[in-house]
């Protein structure tokens, strides 16, 4: 298979605490990143976006950004990747954000 899912971990995307990181996937030296919006007019939907990284001395902290895929067959099989993987599972995510808001509320 050309896609690998590199990291299923769900968690929020820093600094944007309106997404949710679903996966990274990996696709040959390309990554991924599977989103979901979970509030705002957007709320409820997934989105997939490639990670271009912007620093140039790795001795240091690495900053990415997120670039639209323009390329309609490579986000047409991303997705897909991404739903057989089960990244974008409904129930994966509503799990996840129903312990979250538990573990806020205990403590």
């Amino acid at each position: 298979m050309r896609f690998k899912v590199k990291n299923s971990n769900i968690f929020p995307i820093p600094h944007n605490p309106h997404m949710l990181h679903l996966g990274t996937i990996s696709y040959s030296l390309r990554e991924f990143i599977v989103m979901y919006c979970r509030s705002g007019i957007h709320r409820g939907k997934c989105y997939i976006e490639e990670v271009v990284l912007t620093s140039t001395n790795f001795s240091e902290d690495v900053f990415a950004n997120l670039k639209f895929i323009a390329d309609d067959n490579l986000a047409n099989d991303l997705a897909m990747f991404a739903g057989e993987q089960k990244l974008t599972d409904l129930k994966r995510i509503s799990d996840t954000l129903i312990d979250t808001s538990r573990s806020h509320l205990l403590g």
